[in-house]
């Protein structure tokens, strides 16, 4: 009858290679949000919003002030992209459970709705 003797050496090699494998999933899985779409075509926003109507875009930004809230539904806020000086319009719906304040940066996953909404799916602080 062969006896199994219990190597600390192989447990940990094994821990470490599971912790990597979960590390490189979460990485994978991150990569293919925000960071995986093309970057908001804010100029193109300004002349010609419905151009762009139902795509999805990546806008980081910068929170300016909040233009107005509805209990349920979410706010209105003036956000200044990154690459640009001048505010433009986006939608948080209440659903992402959020709290935002001015002055805080963000990286948003937004789409294009009818009227030429900035509709904001996903957003992480950075």
């Amino acid at each position: 009858m062969a006896s199994s003797k219990f190597n600390p050496l192989v447990s940990a090699a094994i821990f470490i290679g599971v912790v990597a494998v979960i590390a490189v999933m979460l990485l994978v899985m991150r990569s293919d949000g925000i960071g995986s779409l093309e970057s908001f075509p804010a100029q193109t926003y300004r002349s010609q919003p419905s151009n762009l109507l139902g795509n999805e875009y990546a806008l980081t930004a910068q929170i300016h002030s909040l233009l107005d809230w509805e209990e349920g539904t979410g706010r209105l806020l003036a956000v200044v992209p990154d690459d640009s000086d001048q505010r433009l319009p986006v939608f948080i719906p209440d659903a992402l459970g959020l709290s935002i304040h001015t002055g805080q940066r963000y990286k948003m996953k937004v789409a294009i709705r009818q009227g030429g909404l900035i509709y904001v799916e996903d957003l992480e602080k950075y």
